[in-house]
């Protein structure tokens, strides 16, 4: 199959209204996940499998960036990090573009996500705690929690909305919250710098160039909780 194939089969035009204000996950990585895929179509790889190996790539990145001493490891950690975004696209891609899908693949692939949220963050916090940060404005301990908290409060939000969906509520906040075509100004600007998959990716690697991590967890921190504020107050309130 041809790089246009795929795109046009693995990325429906619902995908692409929710794609288009997703400005780093739906004009670079997209692209280059559909890249990826074209060999993949000539293989018998399943997308199961490649969700596989983007849990492996998770794994590694949190591991190298947690515990790597150096600028080089460190990077070396993020690019793991980028790899797991990209193959996060392909077996999506594979799956769609070969007929391969399932309710057990989505689950693999929403665990991906859901662990990228929590290790993106708590490595984070870890890799600020080793940083010889240009600014030091806080005790180094504090790093390690605000990494934690960070990572409990990017997920728990979600975990409410899951449970309430369990229970076949017509909920609008739950729709708020999960129909992206729909999103207003603020809800994009979220999207865009709160998802693993977006511009936060380009924001740690900026931070980790210039040892700001210190800056990268504390601000994500602050941010995190806001949202999960909003976030429970209308998931709670109807």
């Amino acid at each position: 199959m041809t790089y246009k194939e795929i795109y046009d089969i693995a990325v429906p035009e619902r995908k692409r209204k929710e794609e288009r204000w997703n400005l780093f996950a739906g004009h670079i990585g997209r692209p280059l996940s559909v890249l990826m895929t074209v060999p993949l179509t000539k293989t018998q790889v399943k997308p199961t499998t490649v969700t596989g190996w983007s849990l492996i790539a998770l794994l590694m990145g949190s591991v190298l960036v947690s515990i790597s001493y150096s600028m080089t490891m460190t990077l070396v950690g993020w690019c793991f990090f980028f790899l797991w975004n990209l193959l996060d696209g392909v077996d999506g891609n594979l799956a769609r573009s070969t007929k391969q899908c399932s309710n057990l693949g989505d689950l693999w692939d929403t665990t991906g996500g859901y662990a990228a949220m929590v290790l993106t963050y708590f490595s984070a916090g870890i890799a600020a705690y080793f940083d010889n940060s240009l600014y030091d404005f806080c005790d180094k301990y504090m790093l390690l929690i605000m990494g934690g908290a960070s990572a409990i409060m990017s997920i728990f939000p979600r975990l409410v909305m899951q449970k309430k969906k369990t229970y076949g509520v017509n909920s609008d906040a739950v729709n708020k919250l999960t129909d992206k075509t729909h999103f207003g100004i603020k809800q994009i600007i979220s999207m865009n710098f709160i998802s693993p998959s977006g511009f936060l990716q380009v924001i740690f690697l900026l931070c980790i160039l210039f040892h700001m991590l210190n800056f990268f967890i504390s601000v994500y921190t602050i941010i995190n909780l806001l949202i999960m504020v909003v976030a429970l107050r209308g998931l709670l309130k109807e």
